[in-house]
């Protein structure tokens, strides 16, 4: 990425006004993205499902889509759930012209075509967040790949729900109640299934193997087991046997090409994809030559996800603070 020179007194930039933005969500993360947004980002309206005539720390808050896009923002910093709706905002947002920062993995697994007719108008759809939260796992793949590592395999655990509910299950408890605790503790969704059949997983494999192979997997494609379908006492059997059970999604290259998988697995405890609980997310990348590569973090929540976003939108504005096209 360009670094941003500093001026001199003698040459100093003209004024260059802040990028104008749209913020789609005003939930856990859309609120952290408020805390968190760099300077030359100004955020000058809000999307959300209930309208706040007061606004929300001074913006003004819309309930109307097409009210939203009639401002026409530079920018569309997106941190709504992964539903058909976001997907439909996403698009239209590509087909205005604007900038694209978002956390929805779903989208970018499945529509590499809106991510290309950004990139076509000289626009970014960054996703950066939308892969381990607070770990840098995109950008460790990219970065692997730019240095000249050939990746052979990546495995890795990539959804903190599956961790809470199996630890639950492992202590006896019933997939209900641990589904309910999960969903009190802010980390299942209203509708867990996703978490629970490895299909964010699976979305996440596909933006991974896009940043270390350019390619693009059909995440319907790959194979998934479902917590869901896990016969009873499972997880606790495995803990009795000195293991512990993990969601845990693998990557592979070969000469006929990139598979894929999610599956249920017990691990060693000195296995690091082990040691992940909660949140926590780990992925190991392992080169055809060399040492794996290990990256861990929190990989959801308001702060890892936010401060995930507010990374993209920082480089964003310096790279077109540099063209000199920032509005």
């Amino acid at each position: 990425m360009t670094t941003l020179a500093l001026a001199t007194r003698t040459n100093r930039p003209a004024a260059v006004m802040p990028m104008r933005a749209v913020l789609l969500g005003c939930g856990v993360v859309g609120g952290g993205v408020l805390d968190f947004c760099p300077p030359g980002i100004r955020i000058e309206a809000i999307l959300a499902q209930t309208h706040r005539p007061e606004g929300l720390n001074g913006i003004p808050v819309f309930t109307d889509a097409k009210a939203l896009f009639a401002l026409e923002p530079d920018l569309v910093i997106d941190t709504l759930p992964g539903h058909a709706q976001a997907e439909l905002l996403l698009d239209r947002a590509v087909s205005a012209g604007c900038h694209i920062v978002t956390a929805n993995k779903r989208t970018a697994a499945r529509r590499p075509d809106l991510i290309k007719a950004a990139q076509a108008q000289g626009r970014s759809f960054a996703y950066s967040s939308a892969v381990g939260g607070g770990a840098p796992v995109l950008e460790t793949a990219a970065a692997l790949t730019k240095d000249g590592h050939r990746l052979a395999r990546v495995r890795g655990v990539l959804n903190g729900t599956s961790n809470f509910v199996l630890d639950r299950l492992s202590k006896g408890e019933s997939l209900q109640s641990a589904v309910e605790a999960a969903q009190a503790a802010g980390f299942a969704e209203a509708d867990p299934s996703a978490d629970l059949d490895g299909l964010d997983a699976a979305h996440k494999l596909v933006l991974i193997a896009r940043a270390a192979w350019g390619v693009d997997i059909n995440p319907d494609a790959i194979k998934t087991e479902s917590i869901r379908h896990l016969p009873a006492g499972t997880a606790r059997r495995v803990a009795q046997s000195d293991q512990i059970l993990r969601q845990v999604g693998r990557l592979s290259r070969t000469a006929s090409g990139v598979t894929a998988s999610v599956r249920l697995e017990a691990l060693d405890h000195d296995d690091p994809l082990s040691r992940t609980r909660d949140e926590g997310n780990a992925v190991v990348f392992t080169p055809e030559h060399g040492h794996p590569t290990l990256v861990t973090g929190k990989g959801a929540g308001r702060i890892p996800t936010a401060a995930s976003l507010a990374g993209d939108l920082s480089r964003l504005v310096s790279f077109h603070l540099n063209q000199g096209q920032v509005r």
